[in-house]
């Protein structure tokens, strides 16, 4: 009997873990959050160079020198907690876990270029 309790156990716990995974955003679905959430401030290629960008002081993510000098967890950071009390930029932390936050710097943020625009890839 206890056998069977502990098989049980170990396979709802399973079955969390693949579920929880796969409601994880993977690397398009990052992009499609970028789209749908930051690129009003950042811009569809990431220069933060649009109207509304420039307004709002958009960090342009293509500038080597920004890139090179702010660490990776100070950028999940200010995702995860926004800036100035949500006011210049909102927090994500609701809709991002660490580890997301972590891959839109390294999968969208370290990788931008000036005339490509961040976009989900194509299905």
């Amino acid at each position: 009997m206890t056998s069977v309790i502990l098989a049980c156990s170990a396979l709802l716990l399973g079955t969390a873990a693949v579920s929880q995974a796969a409601d994880s955003p993977q690397p398009g679905d990052l992009r499609l959050f970028y789209q749908e959430n930051c690129v009003r401030c950042h811009g569809a290629e990431g220069t933060g160079q649009d109207s509304t960008g420039k307004g709002l002081r958009g960090q342009d993510f293509t500038d080597v020198k920004w890139r090179k000098d702010t660490t990776d967890e100070k950028m999940v950071a200010v995702i995860l907690k926004g800036k100035f009390f949500g006011l210049a930029m909102p927090a994500y932390k609701s809709k991002l876990t660490k580890e997301e936050a972590q891959r839109m710097v390294t999968d969208i943020i370290r990788v931008s270029e000036k005339g490509k625009i961040i976009q989900p890839p194509r299905k």
